[in-house]
Formats: C-alpha cells, structure tokens, sequence
C-alpha cells in the first residue's frame, strides 16, 4: 500500500534531526523544548500520588465509564513526560472517555533497574486500592513502557493479582539484549537512524542481565497474560521484538493481535496530528480499548 504524502514527509524531517545519537542531556533538552499543545477541551490534568508514585491523571469531564488506564510511556527509561507524550494521552482519555493514569516512574541513569519496574508494580496496585477492578483496567506502552507493563504483568501474575483486561503496546521494545533480526535487516530504513537504538536503555540496565524476563519480557513466562494488542511499524528497527513476542505469546496460549504498519516508524501514532496512518493507529487502538 502506498504511504500518505505526509508521512513520507514526516520520515524525511526524522532522518534529518539526529538527535538521538546525541548524549543523553542533549536529547532530554531536545525533549524539554517541544512546546505545548492545548489539551481537548475536555480534559483537564491532576498530579496525584498514586501508591507513592507520583501520577499524572489526564480526566475526562464528561466520562460515562468507570473504567481506567494505566499508561507507561517510552524514552529508553531515561526520558520522561514531555510535552509530546502529556498531549498524545491527553487525546486517549478524549477519544475512549476513560481516566488515563501516567506514572512518573524513576528514570535511569540516576535509577537503574529495578526501580522503573517497582514503580510500575506500585501503580498497578494502586488502581486496584482506588477501586478499579482489574478487568476494568487496560494497560497502554509505547516503546520500552511496553517492556515494563509486561514485566510488571509477570511479577504480578506470579504474586496472584488478577490481570487487567487487556494490554495496548505501540511499537513495543521487549528484548534489550537486542538480539532481533530488525536491527539489521530494517538499519537503513528506520528514519530515526540509531547507531546504538539501546544506547540509553543501556543506562537502565546498567550490570544486570538483560535477558532476565524482568527486563526483557520476551524471555518470560507468558501463559496467563491478558489479551495484547500491538500496533508496530514496518520501518522499525524493533518491528522483530514485536514479532517475536506475538508468537511466543500465541504459542502459550495468549490472545495476541498484532498489525504491521506499512513504512511506518518507532512511536508514529504520536504524529496523528499530522500522519493520516497515525491517527488511523489511534483510533484503532482506541476502539479497541473500548470492546473491552
């Protein structure tokens, strides 16, 4: 299928920033300076604890469910919420009329591994202590936020909680030993042109295995999980750990949907202000989120 004028657009201005081969203080200043967009009329933004981690609550005024969703955003567990991510939630609590939970976990380097995963756990927790009940709960990622959300669905599974209804991953990142086919095979299509696409992850996984399914969660105990939907793009250097989890996963007994979108890129649904495909993504995965 043919791509949008827009995104070929969009792919070209990606190739031209280099921004994340930069050190890790440049990239968060990058971050930092991507100015705000005004949120749907609706929807107005708390900062809540939630369990003792600090939450943004993105609320919508005229909701008509009592369903929530635990959101945990990407950036390698060393970027956190930006303006980029706080409006792209924003237009999921508009879109699906549900609270949308995002926690400011710990970022690495200043907290390696295990503190982004016990934060996520803390959260997870912490919608069932407000009341949610678990099949009331989708849990959303994007890039390494997927990682942990399955991770922290492992340890859970192992304690006995109850599972959420379902998981939304957006180009997921569940291998950070980087074993995957796509870092080679998609190097030179990936607009974004990585040298190293772990570089910053590395500062969370600092001495510790990172084939350890709390890290990885493709190497884990999968049977029991809920239903996950993964939205992951043609173009993606990590297009190989969303197809190498979704058929681990089928293969113990997970119902697991999975859609590749053509000549797409890490994080596009992001761009759905100005990529037709993005929002067609978001609004799938909204819809999704609300046959549950």
């Amino acid at each position: 299928m043919m791509s949008s004028l827009q995104s070929s657009l969009v792919r070209f201005m990606l190739r031209r920033l280099q921004i994340w081969n930069k050190p890790l203080p440049e990239i968060q200043k990058a971050m930092e300076s991507i100015k705000a967009q005004p949120f749907p009329d609706s929807i107005r933004v708390l900062q809540e604890d939630l369990n003792g981690i600090p939450c943004n609550i993105f609320c919508q005024a005229d909701k008509m469910s009592k369903k929530g969703i635990l959101y945990f955003h990407g950036g390698g567990f060393c970027l956190g919420i930006y303006n980029a991510n706080r409006i792209f939630v924003a237009n999921i609590a508009k879109r699906t009329s549900r609270d949308v939970y995002m926690p400011d976990y710990r970022l690495a380097p200043a907290n390696p591994f295990p503190a982004a995963l016990y934060d996520a756990i803390a959260a997870y927790k912490g919608m069932l202590s407000k009341g949610y009940d678990a099949k009331d709960i989708v849990l959303v990622g994007d890039s390494s936020g997927c990682a942990l959300a399955i991770s922290a669905l492992l340890v859970l599974k192992q304690s006995g909680f109850q599972m959420p209804s379902m998981v939304q991953c957006i180009t997921p990142v569940f291998d950070l030993a980087g074993t995957g086919e796509t870092f080679l095979t998609i190097a030179k299509k990936d607009p974004f042109q990585i040298i190293d696409p772990l570089g910053i992850a590395k500062n969370y996984i600092s001495n510790n295995n990172p084939l350890s399914p709390m890290l990885s969660p493709l190497y884990g105990e999968l049977e029991g999980l809920p239903t996950i939907s993964i939205h992951a793009a043609e173009y993606d250097v990590f297009l190989s750990d969303a197809t190498r989890f979704a058929k681990k996963a089928k293969e113990n007994n997970v119902e697991v949907k999975i859609k590749i979108w053509d000549k797409m890129w890490h994080v596009f649904p992001m761009q759905e202000k100005l990529v037709p495909e993005s929002k067609r993504a978001l609004n799938e995965l909204c819809s999704q989120i609300l046959s549950f």
